[in-house]
């Protein structure tokens, strides 16, 4: 299991690890912005001198190729189990382990609740890290289970791609035609109940969860298939509730450390 997993580990690295892509990425981070406290917000916004958490929704793609940050790579993916269990570190062998989103943002949130005590740069770093790793672990293409692989061909958009960079980035900015604002508009609208419904848990719990909803993307696809409306139709609504619940289980997070 633990050759398995490296192995798993290599090809995500060779691969492109945009989950969601940069406007998905914008769109959980205003979702998540607009549903901060007063607080939260004034806080966050004073570490990243006045600029907003979308600015830097998509940070960590940004730097993650510099050799400052060539370690963060292996983050972008959450690990799960045979049971759809997040492996926490699990799967990596002892004195191996190279990190997955779900851990780092659990590490994180530890780390920036003694967010005072810390230098701001750490803060802020820390800041653009939780943005995009919330993202990224609702991703269904960048949930990790053992023995699938998404990396295989598909056509779609009339170009051959892989099964991994159509959720990545090609799927979502092929429904909607939103920008990252309507999103928000769209699918932040909830009440008070139905929000507290979907931040109601741990970053375990939601792993948890994406990796029991998720799964599905396998049955939708297969090496070589042709995917058109019929695909994106089974897709649409998975895409646009993992995007919700991302924006929202964000501002959750950030709201308990800066509060």
């Amino acid at each position: 299991m633990k050759k398995f997993f490296m192995l798993i580990l290599l090809a995500c690295v060779a691969l492109d690890l945009f989950g969601w892509g940069r406007l998905g990425h914008d769109a959980i981070a205003y979702i998540a912005e607009c549903n901060l406290t007063p607080k939260a917000k004034k806080i966050i916004s004073e570490y990243l001198d006045g600029k907003s958490i979308v600015y830097y929704s998509s940070w960590m793609d940004d730097v993650r190729r510099t050799p400052e940050y060539k370690f963060s790579t292996s983050w972008h993916v959450a690990y799960v189990d045979g049971q759809g269990e997040p492996c926490l570190g699990k799967n990596f062998p002892e004195g191996k382990y190279k990190g997955d989103a779900l851990l780092e943002i659990l590490r994180l949130t530890d780390k920036l609740g003694n967010y005072r005590e810390l230098s701001d740069s750490t803060v802020a770093v820390g800041i653009k890290m939780l943005v995009h790793l919330v993202g990224d672990m609702h991703c269904p293409g960048h949930v990790y289970y053992p023995g699938q692989s998404n990396s295989f061909k598909v056509r779609f958009g009339g170009r051959e791609v892989s099964y991994h960079s159509v959720w990545d980035d090609g799927f979502i900015g092929s429904i909607h035609k939103w920008s990252y604002m309507e999103y928000n508009h769209q699918l932040g609208n909830l009440d008070r109940k139905e929000a507290a419904a979907i931040v109601a848990g741990t970053p375990v719990d939601w792993e948890r969860e994406n990796a029991r909803n998720c799964k599905v993307i396998y049955d939708w696809a297969a090496p070589g298939a042709v995917l058109g409306d019929d695909f994106k139709l089974a897709a649409w609504s998975l895409a646009d509730s993992q995007i919700q619940k991302a924006g929202y289980r964000l501002a959750s997070v950030l709201n308990a450390i800066f509060k």
